[in-house]
């Protein structure tokens, strides 16, 4: 069924519906998905402004800290993704306030254009047929005006010949002019049909061709913008689609989150965050006087304070030890790389200037020299921390409880490299008991120990020339 057979006598509905339509793809259905684009911007904004609130501001770049528990980082990375949900009602709401809204601004005004384009069209057509309509009435008039003055000089004929007042040549002209009257009256009857032939065509082309085609061209431009909003909308619906796999993946990695959440693991880096290293006395002495008792209560919060540093300053040395191994890492293999590059260009002339990678060599070694070195002196640091650590522990009275196996993790047999100025590298055995390097492998503090540490500043110091003469 199309418009132009069923609603050949609707033309101004059909016009009017038509404009409807177009006025509707921007008007109300452009101003929904735009506000609907407002509530995901919204709900993206207030996303990031949870996340942005309860990030603590040390772990704004993403990273987590040293010593960061379970929970803490399951909480952190909660936050992360959703902020990556945000991210994609940020997508959905660009989609709806500017793209969507952008082409349909451009929709409504081809669709526009082409109303109006049928609706001249269709005016033209009508006036094309009224004006022919408005000639046949016209002739029609004429053509009854001659035919009456034909009828009256018929009359006045008749009379004149029954008149014998009349003479010859008077009947004569009453007949000449009937005569003409009646010529006259043929050409405007046939002049007249031809009109009424000419309207009549004009009449069934419009009806059954120009009109139809116009109308069937609007009942296509209805059909295509119904089209396109029905692309729209499944567009709308695929965009979501699309942002919702992605927070399904949110909503997964946040469950693999959450079940990391190791209570146990925390409760044992609490041990390791507060503990002093102090042991309890369970000596009880009665002070003879009040000066004596605030001297030794002054005494015992002096020795806690002192553990309490000397375990966080262990716990500080080995971090910084740790970072120091991975840094004489790298630089062992940058200087595996430079001296690889050596060998080929030596090997190869032609390959180029081999003194660069020679001067870089030597930069990589003295570098990784220079962290043997602060490695050096951080063991005997560390050593020395560990030692009174130890004294601490030997010279308490209260003795160490059971511990479960699956409590702590299994500490025996891990090796610490401990190096030398000149870059050797010695491994010492922890302790399986108490995680700490043992005493035999340690020793007391000695003057051989000071000199080695001095030697080691020298060292390193010479080093450091080096270094700056190099980079000159």
């Amino acid at each position: 069924m199309s418009w132009g057979v069923e609603l050949w006598d609707c033309v101004e509905e059909v016009l009017g519906q038509v404009t409807s339509d177009t006025e509707d793809v921007c008007g109300v259905y452009g101003k929904f998905i735009k506000e609907r684009g407002e509530v995901e911007r919204e709900y993206a904004k207030n996303l990031r402004k949870l996340c942005g609130k309860y990030l603590p501001r040390g772990e704004k770049s993403g990273r987590g800290q040293q010593g960061e528990m379970s929970k803490e980082r399951a909480f952190r990375l909660l936050l992360t993704e959703l902020g990556y949900q945000a991210g994609q009602h940020e997508q959905l709401s660009e989609i709806y306030t500017k793209t969507i809204p952008q082409d349909l601004k451009t929709k409504a005004k081809e669709d526009s254009k082409l109303a109006e384009k049928y609706k001249k069209e269709i005016k033209h057509l009508q006036q094309s047929v009224d004006q022919a309509q408005k000639s046949l009435e016209k002739s029609s008039l004429k053509y009854k005006k001659i035919q009456q003055d034909w009828v009256v000089a018929e009359e006045t004929l008749q009379k004149g010949e029954s008149d014998c007042s009349l003479s010859r040549r008077e009947v004569e002209k009453l007949r000449s002019i009937s005569c003409e009257k009646q010529k006259q009256c043929e050409e405007s009857k046939s002049l007249h049909a031809r009109q009424m032939t000419t309207v009549k065509e004009r009449k069934e082309e419009y009806l059954q061709t120009s009109l139809p085609a116009a109308l069937n061209g609007l009942q296509g431009l209805s059909v295509g913008s119904g089209q396109y909003m029905k692309e729209v909308w499944l567009r709308c619906v695929r965009a979501e689609q699309e942002a919702d796999k992605v927070i399904q993946g949110c909503h997964k990695e946040m469950e693999r989150i959450a079940e990391e959440v190791r209570p146990e693991e925390d409760a044992q880096m609490v041990i390791e965050k507060f503990k002093t290293g102090n042991m309890p006395f369970t000596e009880v002495t009665e002070a003879k006087t009040n000066t004596i008792k605030r001297s030794k209560s002054s005494m015992k919060i002096s020795n806690d304070i002192e553990s309490q540093t000397l375990y966080q300053q262990k716990r500080q040395l080995q971090t910084k030890v740790e970072s120091l191994e991975v840094e004489i890492s790298k630089g062992q293999k940058e200087m595996s790389g430079l001296q690889l590059m050596i060998q080929s260009y030596t090997s190869n002339p032609q390959f180029g200037d081999v003194t660069k990678f020679k001067a870089e060599l030597d930069r990589a070694t003295l570098k990784v020299q220079l962290h043997e070195s602060d490695l050096y002196a951080l063991n005997k640091e560390l050593s020395g921390v560990n030692t009174r650590l130890e004294g601490m522990r030997r010279s308490s009275s209260f003795s160490h409880p059971a511990i479960a196996p699956h409590s702590l993790p299994d500490t025996s047999g891990v090796l610490r490299r401990d190096r030398s100025p000149e870059g050797s590298v010695a491994s010492c055995t922890q302790s399986d008991s108490s995680g700490y390097p043992s005493t035999a492998s340690i020793g007391s503090a000695s003057d051989k120990d000071n000199d080695s540490i001095e030697e080691s500043s020298d060292y390193k110091r010479r080093i450091q020339t080096l270094l700056s003469q190099s980079e000159a």
